[in-house]
């Protein structure tokens, strides 16, 4: 059968199948969310539902629409109603009818669903378990689907579904090859935005309340508030927001003002749940939402003048971002440029143990950053208050003491952390450094003991019996590791790059690379690369490292990953030294974080890094010369077919010599 042309183009136009999407199941239940919140020495921290209903909305949502002035049940009915209705009346779309707005958003040039001054569209989600009505389009290049006419309108209790949930991982690749152009950024652009992308509802206009909704699967924003005051966006589920490069659940845009109050939301699978672009007037309150785990980048963004090319730093007006719980281990906050009035982050409830540039960009913060950020929780098993300080060396210590006699070790850590910085001779130093150690020891993290103890010995000026304290737990570590069961490892690889071409033992994933000079070298940039042999059972990783770059960042190897994927995060254990920015040590499991407690030891420009990666039986361990820097155990150890490549995972130009692969039976 002959396909006419018109049809074929049609066919060959991306449309999203409904059955490939990750973004169909439900919201998770309160009860499956669990509490949001912490309280700690009479204050609370993190995301409080309020009278409203649950954070999220859904059932026990107090401000459900059942009926309205227009009832619809088709694309034709609604778009009829929105003809006649007028400001201060509801047009109720039937959660049983079908809303699919595909074949008018491909058949009529700048098709979109536009709704006038105070007018609602409702639908009933989270009555007897309904969902609301669905509004989608699968055309790739809907943008928007809806927009508004003019200010005060309101969505709720419908289902704003788009056409791409997926990240597109390998187009942004692609998209920004440093060999694409040559390098040529314009080139770059141009070749990304080929791919079309998509917007769920625009507003230019004061006004737009958005409560009770699901929003999901939109590749540029899920809600972009392009211009305008008072916006308001609750209680609503918004997810699979995630194309790489875009991908933001609210957005504020590039108008002459973009003011919001966005509260009391579920986020999860966003590149960036809010964003902004840092113009002058983009300004936001964000308050008792919860990030339920998943984000390809950081949670909560404001871009800078760098990332607009404009000449400033202007990072937008100002941000007031407290009550919101982060439970995706990476960076919560980013701020990219200086806002321009005063922005507050207090009472939040972080994943990352400690304050720093895991959690939040810039850091430190204070002075000329104009950012404030005090009274914050840290740690979701064990919760403390990083960035409260104290006064003195004496007041540090002393809450330290009180903390370790209540058993709460995480607290402890940051009064005793604070009084060693605050330390002004040898005999305070030793005496908060023998506390830290001790509180390891508690928590069974040796390795962070060690270097505690070691320092207790070299301070001439230390207490004697602090000495002789930190030299019996020496002891009993190094008898422990002693005792110890020694693995018999294997050689398995070795690679002295003794060659100039790649060969087929290895497959790069992203970036460049080359073998020049008796050295594997990695181009500029995100880097990564999968050694394309089997190996079964335990693995050991190790390789040498320097890199002459001014801000160095991942030397990581990964171990126990697999064939097929399109970065090592995605499988395996990534054990990253020096991530973001050189800031940070952890481990991975499946791109989510086992441990990030770890020895403040990073990559050192110019120097030949000696690192080690193994699973030795239910141990996850990094190690850089000889020293364990981060060290966890898996219940449930990552192990069998689909388990068994390494691989490296840098960032900037670095050369890699002297690389083996060790293998011992489990």
């Amino acid at each position: 059968m002959l396909i006419p042309m018109a049809m074929a183009l049609c066919c060959m136009t991306p449309v999203c199948a409904q059955w490939m999407r990750p973004d169909l199941r439900p919201m998770p239940t309160p009860q499956q969310v669990g509490q949001t919140w912490v309280e700690i020495d009479g204050e609370v921290y993190g995301a409080v539902p309020d009278e409203l209903g649950p954070i999220g909305g859904g059932e026990g949502y107090t401000r459900i629409i059942t009926e309205g002035d227009f009832t619809v049940s088709t694309p034709d009915e609604l778009l009829a109603a929105l003809k006649q209705a007028v400001a201060g009346q509801v047009i109720y779309l039937d959660p049983e009818g079908d809303f699919d707005f595909t074949t008018l958003v491909f058949a009529e040039e700048k098709f979109v669903i536009g709704i006038p001054e105070g007018v609602t569209l409702a639908s009933n989600r989270g009555q007897n378990g309904s969902r609301g009505a669905v509004i989608y389009s699968d055309n790739f290049a809907t943008r928007p689907l809806i927009r508004t006419l003019g200010p005060n309108v309101r969505l709720t209790g419908l289902w704003l579904r788009g056409p791409d949930p997926k990240r597109r991982l390998e187009h942004h690749d692609r998209s920004f090859d440093p060999a694409r152009g040559d390098g040529d950024s314009t080139i770059q652009h141009q070749y990304y935005y080929k791919f079309p992308v998509s917007e769920g509802i625009l507003t230019t206009f004061d006004g737009l309340e958005v409560d009770n909704c699901e929003v999901s699967g939109w590749s540029h924003a899920g809600i972009h508030l392009s211009n305008g005051v008072d916006h308001l966006v609750h209680h609503n589920y918004i997810h699979h927001c995630q194309m790489n490069g875009l991908g933001y659940g609210v957005c504020h845009g590039y108008g002459d003002i973009s003011v919001s109050t966005v509260e009391y939301n579920l986020f999860d699978a966003n590149r960036h749940s809010i964003a902004g672009t840092g113009k002058p007037g983009n300004a936001y309150t964000a308050r008792h939402n919860v990030e339920l785990g998943v984000s390809l980048s950081h949670c909560f963004d404001m871009h800078g003048g760098g990332d607009r090319r404009d000449g400033t730093t202007i990072a937008g007006d100002w941000m007031r971002i407290h009550n919101n719980t982060f439970r995706a281990p990476i960076r919560a906050i980013a701020i990219r440029g200086v806002p321009q009035q005063a922005t507050e982050i207090h009472h939040n409830w972080f994943y990352q143990s400690e304050p720093g540039s895991p959690a939040i960009m810039p850091w430190p913060t204070g002075g000329d950053t104009n950012i404030e950020m005090r009274d914050n929780a840290y740690g979701l098993d064990r919760p403390a208050l990083g960035d409260v300080r104290k006064g003195s060396f004496a007041e540090a210590f002393e809450a330290g003491t009180a903390a370790a006699a209540d058993r709460q070790t995480s607290q402890a850590r940051v009064w005793f952390s604070q009084a060693l910085e605050m330390a002004a001779t040898d005999e305070q130093q030793a005496s908060t450094r023998l506390q830290l150690g001790h509180i390891a020891m508690s928590e069974r993290l040796d390795y962070l003991a060690i270097p505690h103890y070691e320092a207790v010995l070299a301070l001439s000026g230390a207490a004697e019996s602090d000495r002789v304290l930190a030299g019996g737990r020496l002891d009993r570590i190094r008898r422990a590791e002693a005792n110890r069961p020694r693995r018999n490892w294997e050689l398995a690889f070795e690679d002295g790059f003794d060659r100039t071409e790649l060969g087929g033992d290895y497959k790069p994933l992203i970036g460049d690379w080359e073998i020049a000079d008796g050295m594997l070298r990695n181009g500029p940039g995100h880097s990564e690369i999968l050694l394309t042999r089997e190996f079964p059972g335990l693995q050991r990783l190790e390789f040498e490292a320097m890199t002459d770059v001014e801000r160095p960042c991942d030397f990581s190897p990964a171990i126990q990953t697999s064939t097929g994927v399109s970065t090592v995060r995605e499988s395996g254990y990534l054990l990253q030294f020096g991530g973001a920015g050189n800031t940070l040590n952890r481990v991975l499991r499946n791109d989510v974080q086992l441990e990030d407690r770890s020895v403040p030891r990073f990559i050192e420009p110019g120097r030949w890094h000696l690192v080690v990666a193994e699973l030795d039986g239910g141990t996850v361990r990094l190690t850089v010369d000889g020293q364990t820097i981060v060290e966890t155990t898996d219940g449930q150890p990552l192990l069998g077919a689909g388990h068994d490549r390494v691989g490296l995972y840098l960032y900037n130009t670095t050369c890699i010599r002297a690389l083996r692969v060790y293998t011992s039976k489990p």
